[in-house]
């Protein structure tokens, strides 16, 4: 995994508006910029952010750059922190 690349991408959303909507819009052609494997390419269009967390991707980018990628904060959360549900299980 060129965890690089897809940190390099989540900053680059957090931080240019314009991308961050042709990202929601146009992900491939987003995604065509970066030198990301084809793994990495599925997981970022599925948005999982647990796998590219597991796989060593910052977390902190990850969090920052969820809303401007057009999610809500509650799916990170959930994503994040599978099992742990209030009211228990």
């Amino acid at each position: 995994m060129s965890r690089y690349q897809v940190d390099k991408l989540l900053r680059d959303i957090r931080r240019d508006n314009q991308l961050a909507a042709r990202f929601r819009d146009d992900i491939d052609g987003v995604l065509g910029n970066y030198k990301l494997e084809a793994e990495e390419r599925e997981l970022l269009k599925r948005w999982e952010i647990r796998k590219l967390y597991d796989r060593g991707v910052n977390p902190l980018l990850l969090l920052l750059a969820h809303g401007p990628a057009g999610k809500h904060m509650q799916d990170y959360s959930t994503a994040m922190n599978p099992g742990n549900v209030r009211g228990g299980e």
